[in-house]
């Protein structure tokens, strides 16, 4: 049984989907003591609110997969003073896979597994956090694309005899016509080829600059952002990644929750052990997340970087 059973009246599980969800009211302590008092089906998520007023008393406690809109519906439920939790989808998933599945049995599911202990919650980012995180996966996603459009237009190159030196400027318009131009006596239709992929690299890479840019802006004006930047290795997107995948460090009770988030082995785990767990190594903190996020050596040296007597406070003002 869930360790926060006493604290909810009834357990709701929540199916969400991007235009309806579908809701399951389980009253009862344990998976074999619940009882579904009642099932709303494929209900618009527009009414969500209206709904949940209507059906639910704060005393409640909504559950629901963690999926593509789940951490918007937490604010929307926190925003009427309803209480929801987002479940681990790797879990509930498995659960799918091994029983029948409908969005009914679903929502009865996802209550039951939160009453038996076995899902884990997910955390909820802070609205700045979230932000930061969009800010990162359209930079990632800007970054894929350049690279895309780029072996693309040199594989157009390469099936027609052509192959460019290492470095030239492709993604600067009149330098790179220029140079094109010169390699081969290429036809109009070839040539409106080129331009097409030219212009799709050109817009990838001003999508990433602008990106790149922004970021950079963020990270200059968060004080504790800037103090990673102090760091060996860490540069402004590091720091920003940092910020925007780990979020509140005052969610983690102790360092090792911190190495556990970021998925470290138990050579760095006993480092920071090591380091004290008493009070917040800030820089065992920021190590690890840096190695974790450059995809380093796990045996990352992480005892050999820690000053001798490293105690201060992550929240600190840094110096």
């Amino acid at each position: 049984m869930n360790d926060n059973a006493t604290d909810f009246e009834r357990v709701i599980g929540l199916d969400a989907h991007p235009d309806s969800f579908t809701a399951a009211l389980l009253q009862g302590r344990t998976p074999a003591q619940a009882i579904v008092q009642r099932v709303f089906n494929k209900v618009c998520l527009s009414r969500l609110a209206t709904w949940a007023q209507q059906h639910t008393h704060p005393q409640d406690l909504i559950v629901l997969e963690a999926s593509g809109n789940s951490f918007q519906i937490v604010r929307r439920l926190a925003a009427i003073q309803r209480r929801a939790l987002v479940l681990e989808s790797a879990h509930l998933g498995k659960l799918k896979e091994a029983h029948a599945n409908n969005d009914r049995i679903s929502a009865v599911r996802i209550a039951k597994a939160y009453l038996a202990g076995t899902a884990k919650t997910v955390w909820v980012p802070d609205p700045v956090t979230q932000e930061r995180r969009d800010w990162y996966h359209a930079h990632r996603k800007a970054v894929k694309r350049t690279t895309q459009m780029r072996a693309r237009l040199k594989s157009y190159l390469s099936d027609n005899g052509v192959r460019l030196k290492k470095g030239t400027p492709l993604t600067e318009p009149e330098i790179a016509h220029k140079q094109l131009r010169q390699l081969k006596d290429w036809s109009p239709r070839q040539w409106q080829v080129i331009e097409g992929l030219l212009m799709e690299l050109q817009h990838a890479e001003a999508q990433r600059q602008h990106w790149r840019r922004l970021i950079a802006q963020e990270v200059l004006n968060d004080p504790l952002l800037l103090s990673l930047v102090r760091l060996c290795g860490v540069r402004d997107l590091i720091a920003f990644a940092i910020g925007a995948i780990i979020g509140d460090i005052g969610r983690f009770a102790k360092p090792r929750s911190l190495v556990n988030f970021v998925g470290q082995p138990q050579p760095l785990t006993t480092a920071v052990r090591l380091a004290g767990e008493a009070a917040w190594p800030s820089t065992a903190a920021k190590t690890c997340a840096h190695c974790w996020l450059k995809r380093r050596n796990p045996s990352c040296g992480l005892k050999n970087r820690l000053p001798n007597g490293a105690r201060s406070s992550w929240r600190a003002s840094p110096p």
